[in-house]
């Protein structure tokens, strides 16, 4: 690095499961569109469903799956970062960012420890900001059940709640006063649909390590675990059309009687008799779904879902999956 070279600046976005982490990394990309940013999507589950949610960019996307970013593939990271660099220094060209999305698992301290302890990502990079979305209707659920949910707002810069339209003006009062009470030094931003300004999030340089040890003493020292044992991803496919009846019955069924255990399910819908995709994201009980682009000429038409939960009972989704494909006119409907 020459002295006129400024350290790459990373942004990296975090928050827990279905918050709305991916509309904002899309947000971003439409901003810095041509800007040589690298964007790595880290995901719990062994598919990278998360990497179909991202629009069309020129920009890299690389997708880090089945594991915790800040856990079992913390190295994935640092490899691909240094690669990266190689590459820019071969091309001749300048990566001018790094956005990383992690997991919705994960604790960002292991995270934000790579850039400040590993020699290389430590010389080469600057974490610029630390973002984290926040799921209003459901965090109160997530803080009681889930240490990492108040991990991630402890450790932000930045902190979103997002889905205000879905809450009270009581209930967003609320909301700010708990999160001044985890972490009084982060900007907070009210939001619909992960719309905050981008000026507020990038080339802030609002990462502070002075903070980041007062909430995480032990932030500099190499041992960090997290576990998460009793949460699953479970992943469906098929290239078979589905039928769109039964996906309304199967889909109800989920969202009123298991929604309370689904902490995020999203995916691509192949829909017998339409010509688009059809994407499909939920949160415990809140679901939506909606008719994307057009499945592309060569492109191979196929259902991918991805349930991440507690105590799910895989059996009984593959049986309601079946049910969508015809193999069978009923599902069971038993068990956790």
């Amino acid at each position: 690095m020459t002295d006129e070279q400024k350290k790459i600046p990373v942004s990296l976005i975090t928050g827990f499961l279905g918050s709305g982490k991916t509309t904002l990394l899309n947000r971003i990309l439409r901003d810095v569109r041509g800007s040589n940013t690298a964007v790595i999507i880290n995901e719990f589950g062994e598919t990278g469903i998360d990497g179909k949610f991202v629009e069309e960019t020129k920009e890299e996307v690389i997708e880090i799956n089945n594991g915790c970013i800040c856990c079992n593939v913390r190295g994935d990271l640092i490899r691909i970062l240094k690669d990266l660099l190689v590459r820019a220094h071969k091309e001749g060209t300048q990566l001018q960012r790094v956005v990383i999305e992690t997991t919705g698992l994960a604790n960002p301290a292991p995270v934000i420890q790579t850039f400040l302890m590993d020699d290389v990502m430590r010389y080469w990079f600057e974490i610029d900001c630390v973002s984290t979305v926040v799921d209003s209707l459901h965090i109160d659920k997530q803080l009681t059940e889930h240490q990492i949910a108040q991990e991630q707002i402890a450790f932000a810069d930045r902190i979103i709640l997002n889905k205000q339209d879905l809450v009270s003006q009581d209930k967003r009062e609320a909301l700010i006063l708990r999160m001044q009470q985890i972490n009084p030094e982060a900007e907070i931003y009210n939001v619909q649909n992960s719309d905050v300004p981008l000026d507020k999030l990038l080339h802030v340089y609002s990462f502070s390590l002075d903070h980041t040890l007062r909430i995480r003493p032990d932030l500099l020292k190499q041992h960090h675990h997290h576990h998460h044992d009793d949460i699953q991803a479970i992943v469906l496919r098929d290239d078979r059309p589905m039928d769109s009846k039964r996906l309304d019955i199967w889909f109800s069924y989920l969202v009123q009687v298991k929604g309370e255990s689904l902490f995020r399910y999203k995916g691509i819908l192949h829909v017998a008799g339409e010509k688009r995709r059809v994407l499909f994201q939920g949160v415990h009980m809140l679901f939506a779904s909606n008719r994307e682009r057009e499945w592309k000429q060569g492109e191979a038409k196929q259902t991918e879902l991805v349930f991440i939960g507690k105590d799910l009972n895989e059996e009984e989704l593959r049986a309601g999956f079946a049910f969508c494909l015809g193999e069978v006119d009923e599902f069971q409907s038993k068990g956790a």
